[in-house]
């Protein structure tokens, strides 16, 4: 994928992959810094790009997420996506996950900043 790409591949530590659109997957502020084409770091009185591989590739690898989870969250930024610019008329409803990854998604969810 080129770094002009419009869509993202996550990959999970057990082998399951998802695309999602960029600005999908951006909703995640972890993810978007990952995708920073700009990003620079000061170093003493210089300034050196420093760009994550995943921003020229467009995929992440997170090793440490199980697929169920990533499905999740994925499934999370599209919700997060979708109602973020909703004016009050329309309900938003509860994103609905299962209690037994709560602990997991939680986590995730954290590092991911989502």
């Amino acid at each position: 994928m080129s770094s002009e790409a419009k869509h993202v591949k996550l990959l999970s530590g057990d082998g399951f992959s998802f695309i999602l659109d960029k600005k999908v997957a951006e909703q995640s502020a972890t993810i978007r810094n990952m995708l920073d084409m700009t990003r620079s770091v000061s170093r003493g009185d210089t300034q050196a790009a420093s760009m994550f591989t995943e921003a020229l590739t467009n995929e992440i690898k997170f090793p440490e997420i199980k697929g169920k989870i990533l499905e999740k969250l994925c499934q999370y930024l599209i919700y997060k996506h979708r109602y973020s610019d909703e004016e009050s008329s329309e309900r938003v409803p509860e994103f609905d996950f299962d209690l037994e990854i709560s602990l997991e998604l939680l986590v995730a969810a954290d590092y991911l900043d989502c």
